[in-house]
């Protein structure tokens, strides 16, 4: 390991050291950081034709169903439907799948608050399942979780990781229940050669700022199944079963039942049409920048990666683990003295820091779990997983200086304390 240690003194900024960085690292912000002329001339297409709404308008152009056809494409599923945003996709997604009072769906300790949100918002049951250190969904634990009542395994490609989606789908088949994909962080990422989100019976996707792409927020339900298209459909535009529809598919056959109102506007998909052009690029740059970080600290005996599912990651994120919680909180508050750390989020962090209000950890979803810190022992796993887990975002615009500070840093920081 590179000495960084002064004589007797601690190098540290944080202990009054020199930072490796005068300043943060470029915000986290994937799609949003590659909007350019494409998109302002797409939206001022819209605005000319003054025609924002979903459906008509004066000179209607359509580009929310010419969204749903190039997503679909790229992705390659029969049916696409693009929502308000990516809690509405997964609300929507469930009752599709007519998922509802008296039904369990399981979903993992590391997720959005979201993802049991929606559960709730459907009116069935989240409950929850261990992660492993891949930090998605352990597939062992999730076939403890099942009962009479569980109806689907979410799986949720956090921080851009692919699920375990071979020994999960062979959970849901053994067990006759249905695999949802939650792809909201990991748009455009593989497994096995194919894009997520063709492998459970649903997919959703967001597109807020902090997304794949962007178009500030917004959603999409993927699917090849018919009926959870149309149900879809259905719920997304206040339940309306007369809505004048080209697509001969949706001549609906089943009873009109209530919705909501989580149709896209034309604005929305104007941007998302242009950023889905870029979504490979973005990757490509993502992923060049992780594989950089990643072989600059790969010799730092002390830590041991997370691991990967399948090399087809979109690689938004690089983690870690330290032997002891401890060493974890301290790594990050000495990389963020290090000014190792973007204006655009809380990381670099620790996945789990009982000290800090992060959504997307279990243990900060008590007003879904009642009484979330007395059962907290039943997923230790995931706690000693996720208290050790240091955290940091690969954006896809940092330099080879940004790059080499990060590195520097982790360097210093781990021949410290480590």
């Amino acid at each position: 390991m590179r000495a960084y240690r002064l004589a007797n003194k601690s190098s540290l900024a944080m202990n009054g050291g020199k930072p490796v960085r005068s300043g943060p690292l470029p915000v986290m912000h994937p799609g949003a950081g590659y909007v350019g002329k494409e998109e302002i001339d797409a939206v001022t297409s819209v605005l000319k034709a003054k025609s924002m709404y979903r459906f008509y308008g004066p000179e209607f152009l359509n580009i929310t169903g010419k969204f749903e056809d190039d997503i679909k494409k790229y992705i390659g599923t029969k049916y696409a439907l693009a929502v308000t945003s990516g809690t509405a996709a997964l609300h929507t997604a469930l009752v599709g799948m007519d998922i509802g009072a008296g039904d369990e769906v399981i979903l993992p300790t590391y997720a959005w608050v979201a993802c049991p949100d929606a559960v709730v918002a459907a009116g069935a049951t989240p409950v929850l399942a261990d992660v492993d250190d891949s930090l998605t969904l352990d597939p062992a634990d999730v076939e403890r979780r099942i009962t009479n009542r569980t109806k689907a395994i979410m799986a949720v490609h956090i921080r851009g990781t692919p699920a375990d989606l071979g020994a999960l789908q062979k959970v849901a088949d053994d067990y006759g229940i249905a695999l949802i994909e939650d792809v909201a962080q990991a748009a455009g990422a593989t497994y096995r050669g194919k894009k997520l989100g063709t492998f459970g019976r649903v997919a959703s996707y967001s597109f807020q700022l902090n997304k794949m792409i962007s178009a500030g927020e917004g959603g999409a339900i993927l699917t090849d199944d018919k009926l959870i298209y149309q149900r879809s459909v259905m719920f997304h535009d206040v339940g309306t079963p007369y809505r004048a529809w080209d697509d001969p598919s949706l001549k609906f056959d089943f009873p009109a039942f209530p919705g909501v109102n989580y149709r896209m506007n034309e604005l929305s998909a104007a941007v998302l049409r242009e950023q889905l052009k870029k979504i490979d690029w973005i990757i490509k740059d993502i992923k060049k920048n992780k594989a950089k970080i990643k072989k600059g600290i790969s010799d730092i005996d002390a830590i041991t990666f997370r691991r990967l599912n399948d090399p087809g990651e979109a690689g938004i994120s690089l983690v870690f683990f330290t032997k002891k919680p401890s060493q974890a909180l301290t790594f990050k508050k000495a990389l963020r003295a290090e000014n190792i750390w973007t204006t655009s989020g809380s990381y670099p962090g620790v996945v789990y820091d009982p000290s800090t209000n992060d959504g997307h950890v279990f243990m900060h979803w008590g007003h879904i779990f009642k009484g979330i810190q007395r059962v907290s022992k039943r997923y230790q796993a995931s706690l000693d997983l996720l208290s050790r887990a240091v955290h940091l975002d690969i954006s896809p615009l940092l330099s080879d200086s940004d790059i080499n500070d990060i590195v520097t840093a982790v360097h210093k920081v781990a021949d410290e304390i480590l």
